[in-house]
């Protein structure tokens, strides 16, 4: 053999051992595991029984809300798509707030917390969780939501992954938003009230779309418009000093506005806030079960289009509201429970994924939780993800079941990446491929643990 040929020949061999190594270093095989088989599930099963959902029957819940403005300057980035590549916003077009309900029934008291933002920041839920305890507060015992706007503002994100969707981390905003969350819990807490609560829904059928079935070629295209969750589910509050709030969700995605316009807005959620606040004294929105699901505009993405989609809920939900009853409750009730995950599993093929530690590098390792609240017979139930709307029905006829009205809410300060149900898994789609983190079952076991968490609210009734 002729020692350039030989040399060339060794060369091969070495890189090819080398790429080898490389993959064994950086792939896994996909682990197709039931979830019901898995230790991280028996874990979570050990942390709802050992710390079951706190219901207390107390006297008349007393309501309180409050708004406390989070927009920070121009020149802080925009949050939502990754290809704005960390974007600074010029200008603002209307504000972001922190609004807050506290509810009190003499043996506890809870919160619920939106924010005008695309997710609650992992970050910011940790800052508060320090502060908790000098509010005399459990974590458990705030509930927190978001609307979801993909144009609100980000720098609270300190990992590269995170990052790239929210632009750079900058410390002082995050303490300045712990600060405005807290400050709008203690003035909501100043405010609390005696007050009657209703509960309300509304079909917004024209407003709501399936994204990920949209196309033909899709082979669950026929089902696209038996797996929405088109309602418009809200509470109405009758203070006793005469004063009414709203509190609103949706499960449709504030993605109509475009994402390479360097200004702020809270799309279609702050548009329908606003035209509430016309007609009532407080009002309020976070994004439902939003994975998946799109709203449906036709004016491009525009302003004008924000402005017509915030109207026509706000018309449908007033229409609605004349009908709804309010009464006095005395039930108040909360639970976080911590989720055990499996190994990441983002993946490059169909049954190949990155190795863990590559996953945590780029997007880090955030604690996780189903968290619910419960006022008289409504039960609001809160995902740590962007968790599809089809698995709304089932969660809601379970609790219709045990005589309880389910409203299911995302982004709860964990995030978990995009929740569908497992039959999508194998689909090449964004939602299925890019941003689904955990694998193929992780539909199944979270809509499991949410559907444990409920029936716990069940059986404190009996």
């Amino acid at each position: 053999m002729q020692p350039m040929r030989k040399k060339s020949i060794n060369v091969l061999l070495v890189t090819v051992l080398l790429l080898l190594g490389l993959a064994a270093v950086l792939l896994r095989p996909l682990d197709r595991t039931p979830f019901t088989k898995t230790d991280y599930y028996a874990t979570t099963l050990r942390n709802l029984q050992q710390r079951p959902a706190y219901v207390t029957q107390g006297d008349t819940v007393r309501v309180g809300w409050a708004k406390v403005n989070i927009t920070p300057p121009a020149g802080t980035p925009l949050a939502g798509y990754g290809k704005r590549l960390g974007m600074d916003y010029e200008s603002v077009h209307d504000s972001a707030w922190a609004r807050t309900f506290a509810f009190s029934n003499g043996k506890t008291e809870a919160y619920y917390v939106a924010l005008d933002m695309l997710i609650v920041p992992m970050q910011v839920m940790r800052r508060l969780e320090q502060v908790y305890p000098k509010l005399g507060l459990k974590p458990e015992q705030v509930y927190l939501t978001a609307t979801h706007s993909h144009t609100s503002f980000g720098g609270w994100g300190k990992k590269l992954g995170v990052s790239l969707m929210s632009g750079e981390y900058e410390e002082e905003l995050v303490a300045q938003l712990t600060r405005q969350i807290v400050q709008s819990m203690q003035l909501a807490r100043q405010n609390l009230q005696p007050a009657k609560i209703g509960y309300g829904s509304v079909k917004a059928e024209g407003l709501v779309k399936n994204r990920l079935l949209d196309d033909p070629e899709n082979p669950f295209y026929p089902d696209r418009n038996k797996t929405r969750d088109a309602t418009l589910r809200f509470l109405k509050f009758e203070g006793q000093n005469g004063e009414t709030a709203i509190l609103s969700a949706l499960s449709a995605h504030a993605t109509i506005l475009p994402s390479k316009t360097p200004e702020l807005s809270r799309d279609y959620p702050g548009e329908l806030v606003d035209e509430l606040e016309r007609h009532v004294d407080f009002a309020a929105f976070s994004a439902g079960a939003v994975g998946s699901q799109s709203v449906v505009y036709t004016h491009g993405d525009t302003y004008q289009s924000t402005q017509e989609v915030g109207e026509e809920l706000a018309a449908l939900l007033w229409q609605q509201l004349q009908q709804i009853t309010c009464d006095y409750v005395y039930t108040l009730g909360y639970d976080r429970t911590r989720l055990a995950l499996p190994e990441p599993s983002w993946r490059i093929a169909t049954d190949l994924r990155l190795a863990p530690f590559v996953f945590n590098s780029v997007f880090g390792q955030h604690p996780a939780y189903v968290t619910s609240l419960q006022l008289g017979n409504v039960v609001f139930v809160g995902a740590p993800a962007d968790y599809s709307g089809e698995f709304v029905a089932r969660l809601r006829q379970n609790a219709q079941a045990q005589g309880l009205q389910a409203i299911v809410t995302s982004f709860n300060g964990g995030y978990i990446g995009y929740v569908t149900p497992d039959k999508y898994y194998n689909l090449e789609e964004y939602e299925t491929r890019s941003m689904n983190f955990f694998g193929p079952h992780s539909g199944s076991y979270l809509t499991d643990i949410m559907l444990r968490q409920l029936r716990q609210y069940g059986q404190a009734k009996k």
